[in-house]
């Protein structure tokens, strides 16, 4: 258990900047502009060495509240290295995230303060989140996210299962971070997942289903077109089943379903050939997936007729995730 909520509660909030200029002033005052903007005693944004324009927008955002710090980076510390960075500079029991190019809805903390005020045994709260291409609000579509939070083995059900859980979503109670190990600055991808995973030893999680932040999708995001995101997941997986070692007979089944779910994005953005790959993989790594085979089918055998008889469906989420239309 952890210390005891109360509505007297403060919460800090941690941000991050790589070159984020177009988006940075949006994101802080989509914080600024909380409902609940009186519990936050600090906003602090870590940049990872910007390039000057960036810098010059980050010194402009200063000025808006004397509660906002940027910690000046020279740069090469990275994603999980500058959240740190940036949760040394924070005293508050609460702690939130928010990426730089990311919004929070104006409710977000209204809705999640409560469930770690009345329970101590939680440590996390997620929620579910609307994701849309660069600028375009209009595309937004809500993502729907899985709650794992009644299972009795969180960290069976979250290693199997791997629901999106967007850091940009989470308020976390500071003791269950530091208990965790805070990110670990050596996984450069995938090191939300690496430390939900540890969070899931030392805590209970907690979801607010509706969506309470505008997810934004760029091909220059740290994953947006990476070609080598299995073997991340692999690594990932394997780090974490070698300290809880009972997880290691059932890898196969959780990279089976990351390759599922990748494959179904793939087919989703209109990549045919990449989506059959993904869904193969998961085939070969879980032969009892029966999801997987059921995508790989209709990537494989039906791409025309699902494209022709979803197209109103395809085309809504293609649009909210970059991908054009159907």
């Amino acid at each position: 258990m952890f210390g005891r909520g109360s509505f007297g509660m403060t919460c800090s909030v941690i941000m991050t900047c790589y070159n984020e200029g177009p988006y940075i002033e949006a994101a802080v005052r989509s914080v600024l502009d909380q409902t609940r903007a009186d519990v936050i005693d600090r906003i602090v944004i870590a940049d990872d060495g910007s390039a000057p324009d960036t810098i010059a927008v980050l010194h402009a955002i200063e000025a808006l509240d004397p509660r906002i710090e940027v910690i000046y980076g020279e740069g090469g510390l990275g994603l999980p290295g500058n959240r740190n960075l940036a949760a040394t500079r924070c005293t508050s029991p609460y702690l939130a995230i928010l990426d730089g190019d990311d919004l929070w809805t104006p409710d977000k903390l209204e809705k999640q303060l409560p469930l770690l005020d009345r329970d101590a045994g939680v440590g996390l709260v997620y929620a579910d989140y609307y994701t849309f291409p660069n600028q375009d609000l209009s595309a937004a579509r809500a993502a729907g996210v899985l709650d794992i939070t009644r299972n009795t083995d969180l960290t069976l059900t979250y290693f199997l299962n791997d629901p999106p859980i967007i850091p940009s979503t989470i308020l976390l109670r500071r003791d269950a971070f530091e208990a965790a190990g805070r990110f670990d600055a050596a996984v450069r991808v995938f090191e939300d997942t690496d430390f939900y995973l540890r969070l899931s030893r030392v805590c209970r999680f907690a979801l607010v289903d509706a969506p309470l932040l505008y997810k934004r999708n760029r091909t220059t995001s740290i994953t947006g077109g990476r070609k080598d995101l299995m073997a991340h997941h692999a690594y990932v997986a394997f780090k974490f089943a070698a300290e809880e070692t009972r997880l290691l007979p059932i890898v196969p089944r959780r990279l089976a379903e990351r390759a599922r779910k990748l494959g179904n994005y793939k087919f989703l953005a209109g990549d045919r050939e990449g989506a059959v790959a993904h869904l193969r993989l998961a085939t070969k790594l879980d032969a009892w997936n029966i999801r997987a085979w059921t995508s790989w089918v209709v990537a494989s055998f039906l791409a025309g007729p699902a494209n022709l008889l979803l197209k109103p469906l395809l085309s809504a989420r293609r649009a909210a995730i970059g991908s054009g239309n159907a």
